[in-house]
């Protein structure tokens, strides 16, 4: 046995055999069975399958119902042939499925029809009426070789037993073992989530206790009570991040949110009213880190409306405006991942003023002059993404000037080197949107180093390894534009390297599971351009199950369905090299599919066009293989509109492949005007960093 993996010769511990219609079945299932940790007193166990394994990754599940083709075809054909066990979601319309019935038949001519195990979530088991299973497991089902069939409904197994019931038939061993442990693993975490509730409620009940018997003692009991709270969603809440741990606090979240919802704020005192905004902001903070976009806009909005009414009372306290500018910027900050721009470059607006006041209060006041610091670089990354470069560049500047000014103050801590390194960042993104390749390199080699100097002191510090994911990242990219592939593959095995770590640190965390995939479709499309299609596939099998369930969280993130348009792109290049180009083809719609969709607000269309218009042609160039001309001049059409529109904001690449398509349609006018910009491009590939 190595790792998890079944022997001998198996790549996949199951192959997941669904109806389109019973995705959400096929997604639960894939993920219950890959996070399943097996009980440690089975783990080595032998078995048939090789020895028990500690998780039962990976688990294939195909995607596609391939309506159209002829044949299952060589990816799917390879994935059942290297599948320990077949599993088959049972339902009206999987029995109805043609590919269903033929990934069945093209199990058990490989001999397997005694691991094939069902899992019924609709339909008749009995074949009457509403049957539930495929034609080829009819005979099967009711005869010798009955496979397992778990019945997930609720007046079956239920999900839970269903789900223990496939992996006692996949592993070979006792489902009573299974259950028994389960039920233990259940107690175990009702009993922690219990006792995380029970002390916020505890706490927050003494003081309704209290306030019977003195006003004055009730008070000192409240601020205890909040104390406690603030504690558990700051200090604590710092201890639980690095280590992937921040569901823990959602039921203290939950209580808190319970506990200030009852309270008017105009009641309160100042002292109590900054407690419960704090509080709220650290709640919406844990929301945000998590996805769950919708629950921290409501609560930055609760806490902004708590530090309007202590401005209100205080103008010109600064602690007052602090306070009031981080709610600014966190409701700014929501709007920015959403892609609502208008409503974002308003909240950073806000901030920057709240922050320009600080300063005019407290010239020599540090920590203002970074608010300051902070303010530019949020306006800059607004208008970077906006297209509006020159602006941008002010803004970036603006905000490396104060870090700098306050590393050198203090250039041990690991924040404000951080903070220099951010700049860096954005100042060198900036410079990459208008093809200054030399100077985006210089900067992003000097942020590394700065990671470098943080690692080497503090080697567990995840700011510096999600910044040097990133870093190496946009290295990458300069190195492709700059036609140093070698250069390239050599940054983004790199970057894959890191987001394997953090992924493995922390999956929940939304801000790395994005980076990480990203990181992944880079190396993915590198490897694609040096025909390493081995690399592709890799990296492809790690991206999808990152971007499928970041876009299921939180569909508005904008940056993420583009993570998600990419990862189709890639995959229709590796089904074309497969000649497989229906199948690329229909994954490519796909992709377009998903950024016709997207709302036409003017942040979407100007992050999207490039993307897009790579779709756009190659559709148009997978329609021409299937002589389909007309289709392919109309997708090149709409590729160009796409990109035309964008003209100003588009990056020097994205205006070459502008002025290729506009001569092939005939714009040659249009294509002389736009191509002026090309002349602007310089830049040389950077050296990679030690």
């Amino acid at each position: 046995m190595t790792g998890g993996e079944p022997d001998p010769g198996f790549r996949y511990w199951a192959f997941i055999s669904y109806s389109h219609t019973d995705t959400a079945w096929a997604r639960w299932l894939h993920k219950s069975l890959e996070t399943y940790r097996v009980p440690s007193r089975l783990i080595g166990m032998p078995i048939a399958a090789g020895r028990v394994p500690a998780r039962l990754s990976p688990i294939f599940r195909d995607r596609d119902e391939l309506p159209t083709a002829t044949d299952l075809g060589h990816t799917i054909e390879e994935a059942l042939r290297q599948s320990w066990c077949l599993i088959v979601i049972c339902s009206r319309a999987s029995a109805q499925s043609r590919w269903v019935n033929e990934e069945v038949l093209a199990f058990q001519r490989l001999g397997r029809a005694g691991r094939i195990h069902c899992l019924i979530v609709d339909g008749a088991p009995d074949a009457v009426g509403s049957p539930c299973y495929p034609p080829a497991l009819i005979d099967v089902a009711s005869g010798a070789h009955a496979p397992i069939a778990a019945d997930a409904r609720v007046d079956g197994d239920g999900k839970t037993n269903a789900k223990l019931k496939l992996i006692a038939g996949m592993l070979g061993v006792g489902f009573d073992k299974l259950v028994q442990r389960e039920q233990q693993r259940r107690h175990r975490s009702m009993f922690v989530t219990t006792m995380a509730s029970l002390l916020v409620v505890v706490a927050l009940s003494v003081f309704s206790i209290i306030t019977i018997n003195s006003r004055r003692d009730a008070d000192a009991q409240r601020r205890h009570a909040e104390g406690l709270v603030e504690f558990m969603l700051g200090d604590l809440r710092q201890k639980l991040e690095p280590d992937g741990k921040l569901a823990t606090l959602d039921a203290v979240g939950k209580e808190a949110l319970a506990y200030y919802a009852a309270q008017n704020p105009e009641s309160l005192d100042a002292d109590a009213l900054a407690r419960r905004a704090r509080a709220l902001q650290q709640i919406g903070e844990v929301y945000n880190l998590r996805g769950r976009l919708d629950d921290a806009l409501d609560v930055f909005k609760q806490a902004e409306q708590s530090t309007a009414e202590l401005l209100a009372r205080e103008p010109e306290n600064a602690t007052r405006i602090f306070d009031h500018s981080q709610s600014a910027f966190w409701v700014g900050s929501i709007a920015y991942r959403r892609g609502d721009f208008g409503v974002a470059e308003a909240a950073f607006t806000k901030y920057k003023m709240y922050a320009e006041k600080l300063v005019s209060i407290a010239p020599d006041n540090k920590d203002w002059r970074q608010e300051l610091g902070y303010a530019d670089a949020n306006l800059g990354i607004l208008l970077h993404d906006r297209g509006r470069y020159v602006e941008a560049t002010s803004h970036f500047e603006g905000s490396l000037e104060v870090a700098l000014a306050q590393h050198r103050l203090a250039p041990n801590d690991a924040s404000r080197a951080n903070a220099v390194a951010q700049a860096r960042a954005w100042l060198a993104d900036n410079f990459y949107e208008q093809g200054l390749y030399a100077e985006a390199a210089n900067q992003r080699q000097e942020e590394i180093t700065l990671y470098d100097q943080m690692l080497a002191s503090r080697p567990n510090e995840n700011a510096a390894k999600v910044g040097l994911l990133v870093a190496e990242r946009a290295l990458g990219r300069i190195a492709s534009a700059t036609d140093n592939m070698p250069l390239a593959l050599v940054l983004h095995r790199r970057a894959s390297k890191h987001a394997d770590e953090l992924m493995a640190l922390d999956p929940d965390n939304t801000d790395w599971a994005s980076s990480a995939v990203a990181a992944y479709i880079d190396l993915g499309e590198a490897s694609a351009d040096n025909s390493d299609w081995e690399t592709t596939v890799a990296q492809l099998r790690k991206a999808q199950p990152i971007t499928t369930s970041l876009v299921e969280a939180e569909p508005s993130v904008i940056s993420w369905q583009l993570t998600f348009a990419r990862y189709l792109l890639l995959q229709a290049r590796m089904q074309a090299s497969e000649n497989d180009n229906l199948s690329a083809l229909r994954t490519v719609l796909l992709a377009v599919h998903k950024m016709d969709m997207l709302p036409p607000s003017d942040a979407s269309q100007a992050r999207a066009a490039g993307l897009h218009s790579r779709a756009l042609l190659m559709s148009s160039d997978l329609s021409a293989a299937q002589g389909a001309e007309s289709d392919s001049r109309s997708f090149r059409l709409r590729a160009a509109e796409v990109l035309w529109a964008q003209r100003d904001r588009i990056g020097p690449a994205d205006v070459r492949v502008l002025v290729k398509v506009l001569r092939e349609i005939g714009r040659s006018a249009d294509a002389e005007t736009i191509s002026e910009k090309i002349a602007a491009v310089r830049g040389s590939a950077p050296s990679p960093p030690e």
